[in-house]
This record gives C-alpha cells, sequence and structure tokens, in this order.
C-alpha cells in the first residue's frame, strides 16, 4: 500500500475548514470568505454584464419574442439541460409577459456537437428566427457567419475556450472564456443561466433562481471545478431544492442507491426537502442522463428532452405489465434512462471482451500503458471513452482507445489511472511531443496521433514510466491516523457534514486509519463477500471481495491498515461513524497491543 499525505501537517480541529486552508481553496485569514465559502448567498454572485455581449445577446432575443426560436441542443448532461433551462424560461416568460414567440428544439444525432453537422439543416429554408445555442459553437465561425448571411439572429451561451475577438453583426457569442467575466468555471449550463438572469433585470421579473437546480446538475456533472463562489451558491442552492420534474423522476428511480429506500417510498414532500451532494450527481443522476444520449434511439432522446422541458405531461405507459394506463413524461423518462444505462453495460462488457483478445494476442499488457484499435468493435463511437475506462479499471494501466480513419489519423478517448503515481495522464502524453492533441481533463480526454508514432508513443511510455507499478495502488491521504484515535469519529461526522462541497477541484478527504484489529467480524451479503467489522466505535466497511473475505474468515487476530472515505450508516433515527474502505493491508498477527 504506498501513499503520501497531502496535507502538510496533522488537522486535529476545524478539520474541514483547515483542511481547505491547507489546500489553498480558503485563504487562512478572511474569515468572511470562509463564512461565504461554507454559507454562500447569491450576493457572491458576478453581474451578468461582466460577460461580453450579454447586452448584444439580450437585444436580439428581444426583438424575436414575438417571432420563432429554435433551440439547438448538445449532446451531453450539461447540453441537455442548460437547453432545457432556457426553454423553461422562455415558456414561463411568453406566459408572463404575453409574449407571441414559438419555440422549437433540435435534438442531435449522436455524440455530435456544434453546428458542422447541423449546417446544411439551416440552410435548406430559413427554419426559425432565432437559434439559440447553449453549450457549443462559439469556435464554429465559418458556420456563424453563414447563418448570419442567410438571415438567422444567433445567440450562443458556452463555456469552451474559443477566439473572443470574433465579432459577427447578428451573432451573440456569450462565452465565461471571453477574458474578462472571472468565473472562467461555469458550465453551459452556467452561462445560460447568466444569460437568464440578466434577461429577468431587464424585464423586472425575478425566474432564474427557479432554474438554478438544472444548472447545478449540469455544472456538476460537466465536472467544472466547485470552488468558485459563485459555483458554490449555485451548486448548494440547486442542489437543494430540486424543481424539475425530469431531475425529481430520476432522483426517485434512484432511490435505493440514493437513500436505501425503494422508489414508493419516496414522497413529493420528501423530494421537496431532499439535498443531494456532488458526489452523488456524478455517480447516480448524471450516468443515467448520458447513456441515454449516447446509446438512447431519437425518440428515447426526445422522451428525455421533454422530461426536462414537460415532465408532468401524462402519457401512455410504456412500463410491462401496465398497457392502458398513465405516467408522466418524467417517469417514463427516467426508466428509459435506467434501461438505456443497462444496455450500455452490456455493450460495454461485450467490447471488453473482444478487447481482451487484442491485449492478449498481440501481447500488449506487457507495456506500461495500452494502445488499443476499437475499430472492430461493433459499438457506437460514443461509447469510446466508457470503455476505455472499464479497460483501465480491468487491466490497471493508462489506455488510449481509438479508430484510424481515412487520412492514417488514431482518434479517441484516453483514460488515466489516477489511483497511480501519474495523476495527469493527458499532460504526459502532451509531454511526449508525439500527440496531434490531447483535450480535456487530465485522467479523460479526447485524442489524435498519426498512426506511425504508436509505436514510438509505447517506447516513450514503457521509457518514462519503468518504474511506476499501476498494480499497486497509490493514494494522496489528507488524515494519517492511528486506529485508537480519539477524534476520528468527529472527523467522520465533520466530513458528513460538509460533504456538499466536495466534487471537482475539492476531492473529498482519504483517511489512512493504521493498526486496527479486526474484532467483531461479520461476514454479509448474499455471498458473504461484504466485510464489516467494529473498532473504536467505528464501523469499517468493504464491498464484495472474496479474496479478503475469506482471509480474514480463516485468520483470528489480525490488524490492519486501512485507506477509505468516511461515511455515516443513518437506520432507524440512529447515526453510525464508518470507513468506507478503499484499501487494506494485512499486517503480521499479534504485531500491535492495544
Amino acid at each position: 500500500m504506498n501513499f503520501k499525505r497531502k496535507t502538510s501537517y496533522d488537522i486535529k480541529e476545524d478539520f474541514i475548514k483547515n483542511l481547505l486552508i491547507d489546500r489553498n481553496i480558503l485563504p487562512k485569514e478572511d474569515s468572511e470568505y470562509q463564512h461565504n465559502y461554507f454559507y454562500p448567498t447569491k450576493e457572491l454572485e458576478h453581474n451578468p454584464l461582466l460577460l461580453k455581449n450579454i447586452e448584444k445577446g439580450f437585444k436580439l432575443l428581444e426583438r424575436n419574442l414575438n417571432n420563432k426560436i429554435l433551440i439547438l441542443v448538445d449532446a451531453d448532461t450539461d447540453g441537455f439541460l442548460s437547453a432545457a433551462l432556457v426553454w423553461n424560461y422562455l415558456t414561463k416568460l411568453k406566459e408572463i409577459k404575453n409574449f407571441n414567440l414559438e419555440l422549437e428544439y433540435l435534438l442531435p444525432l449522436a455524440k455530435e456537437h456544434g453546428l458542422e453537422t447541423k449546417i446544411k439543416y439551416f440552410l435548406e429554408n430559413k427554419k426559425c428566427d432565432l437559434i439559440i445555442i447553449p453549450d457549443s459553437s462559439s469556435n464554429d465561425v465559418n458556420e456563424l457567419e453563414m447563418l448570419n448571411e442567410f438571415g438567422y439572429d444567433v445567440i450562443i451561451t458556452d463555456h469552451h475556450l474559443y477566439n473572443p475577438e470574433v465579432d459577427i453583426e447578428n451573432v451573440a457569442i456569450i462565452n465565461n472564456q471571453d477574458g474578462q467575466y472571472p468565473n472562467r468555471c461555469l458550465s453551459g449550463a452556467g452561462v445560460a443561466y447568466k444569460f437568464i438572469e440578466y434577461c429577468d433585470s431587464k424585464f423586472g421579473i425575478n425566474l432564474a433562481d427557479n432554474y438554478l437546480d438544472l444548472a447545478a446538475v449540469a455544472i456538476t456533472a460537466d465536472m467544472m471545478e466547485n470552488n468558485t463562489l459563485e459555483n458554490r451558491y449555485i451548486i448548494e442552492n440547486g442542489l437543494s431544492c430540486f424543481r424539475n420534474f425530469g431531475l425529481r423522476a430520476l432522483i426517485r428511480q434512484q432511490a435505493y442507491s440514493l437513500f436505501s429506500k425503494r422508489s414508493e417510498e419516496i414522497t413529493e414532500d420528501f423530494l421537496n426537502k431532499c439535498k443531494l451532494s456532488q458526489i452523488q450527481i456524478s455517480f447516480y443522476i448524471a450516468p443515467l442522463i448520458n447513456a441515454l444520449i449516447r446509446i438512447g434511439s431519437d425518440r428515447e432522446k426526445d422522451i428525455l428532452f421533454n422530461s426536462f422541458i414537460d415532465g408532468d405531461k401524462l402519457v401512455e405507459s410504456t412500463k410491462r405489465g401496465h398497457n392502458g394506463e398513465y405516467e408522466t413524461i418524467a417517469e417514463q423518462g427516467a426508466r428509459i434512462c435506467l434501461n438505456a444505462k443497462n444496455r450500455q453495460n452490456k455493450e460495454k462488457e461485450k467490447a471488453l471482451e473482444l478487447l481482451d483478445i487484442q491485449i492478449i494476442n498481440d501481447c500488449l499488457d506487457e507495456n506500461k500503458i495500452l494502445i488499443l484499435n476499437a475499430d472492430e468493435l461493433d459499438v457506437s463511437n460514443s461509447l469510446t471513452g466508457l470503455i476505455a475506462m472499464g479497460v483501465a479499471a480491468k487491466y490497471k494501466k493508462p489506455v488510449i482507445l481509438g479508430r484510424i480513419n481515412s487520412n492514417d489519423e488514431f482518434k479517441g478517448s484516453i483514460r488515466g489511472r489516477g489511483e497511480s503515481e501519474l495523476k495527469d495522464f493527458r499532460q504526459f502524453l502532451l509531454n511526449s511531443n508525439l500527440m496531434e492533441y490531447v483535450e480535456g481533463h487530465p485522467n479523460a480526454a479526447g485524442f489524435g496521433l498519426k498512426t506511425s508514432n504508436i509505436s514510438k508513443l509505447y517506447d516513450y511510455a514503457n521509457r518514462e514510466l519503468a518504474n511506476i507499478d499501476f498494480n499497486e495502488g497509490f493514494y494522496e491521504v489528507d488524515f494519517v491516523l492511528n486506529g485508537n484515535c480519539s477524534y476520528l469519529s468527529k472527523l467522520i461526522f465533520d466530513i458528513d457534514k460538509n460533504e456538499s462541497i466536495f466534487g471537482q477541484g475539492n476531492d473529498e478527504p482519504l483517511i489512512l486509519i493504521q493498526n486496527i484489529p479486526v474484532q467483531n467480524l461479520r461476514l454479509v451479503g448474499a455471498n458473504k463477500n461484504t466485510i464489516n467489522f467494529n473498532f473504536n466505535s467505528i464501523k469499517y466497511v468493504k464491498f464484495k471481495d472474496d479474496e479478503l473475505a475469506d482471509y480474514l474468515n480463516n485468520n483470528n487476530n489480525v490488524s490492519v491498515n486501512i485507506i477509505g472515505r468516511a461515511a455515516i450508516n443513518r437506520w432507524n433515527e440512529r447515526e453510525e461513524p464508518q470507513i468506507l474502505i478503499n484499501d487494506i493491508e494485512i499486517i503480521e498477527k499479534n504485531k500491535y497491543e492495544f
């Protein structure tokens, strides 16, 4: 078990506040900023006028409020939710102000982004007067110029890097990467929220905060850093009050994973009060939406989008055994999302089996990284990243998975191993000077590579990573404690109390606890392979580990070192501190006495 402590000293009080100070997220001497971080209010938001072109965008909207407006939906969670946010706002605005506008939307085909594949559609004939494009197209300059010349007005609310000097007459690119807006960590939905917030101020109304839940889920799903005070406000409040019918239905669908409750137990009153963490959104809500967007049919995508914009509409049930009954379209959307995720998992497993053959036949596992060809996989391109993640998890190595195009270019997705000493696979690849591009996050990105450089990249990786053992977990821990530590329980409760602040850019704390005697061992679950034992009033849990369960069951009086995460087990109004085990190391019998 390899680890290093990230914190610069042993934190023994005010655990989370001092942890964030040590992480340079909070200023040490600024108590007002510290308070604002933990208890963010609307006053912490930036003035929308700081966004370049926002006034131009409003004027384009204003002159089309009695015309036809089309919203172009981008192909990910941020794209769907930002489009739904704008749609819902304009629908309510029309109702309040009696505008005669007509709304329409255009959904993506497969995992496409931007205008490139849509431009012919818009230039066949005039489809509308104003096109609103949330979460994409800032860089589609040629297409935007064509739309302008054809007579369209265009509003873009985006967050991707672009050239802010681009100026097209009837096109407003509103983008927080413009060089002047202070918060560069908004997603497309975050920028769309700022735009409707500005529209509120111009119309003298107050609607924008009704859609904070959509913005917060989208910002979280798009892995945007949560540490700016503006993001803290949007996320903290948006994930504390779910108004959108589509999101509420997804929460109910995932009731067991989120709350250990059956979906029938989730009442409307419960949904009105429930609060989710960013980690829960990332693991249980966003993957359902993304799965359907990746592999769903056009009809299923339409149902999903409608669940976010017209979720309480009653439609004929498609649930097995419920012919002739009705359900809300939000309920239907949540169910088909879960079905899509199950189909996606089956496709992923089939692809992994084929890649296993490729790895074995070509002896690729002898290398420090895996470079795999997906051309023979009978799965959608949209699953490339997900499949790469599965290979990386199985072989415990960084993975490059792509297809070769007609120009002899190898393109696809990378997935790194954040659990290893190599914390930024993207930068490692860029440092090779062999890549055409690697764009995205440190361990999840898209890439381009000339096929002639594949063997060179293998040589580079095998040489530079020779001393890294990816099979042995490497952990960066925040707290290093002994099993009989007097304040471990307080630490666990403090982490739980502040669970809403942990997300991208502020990881959930990892704890190393040393010298724990295994006492009162219980093996639970259908296969008796979930490990459960108590020491010092703390419950330790390791899920579904057959080998470890068998060892502990047959070896008494052992002690262990554990790396894990804090949790609270709540049952019948009782709260029990727990450590959910990431990794465990067996110590010699009787080596430690307590």
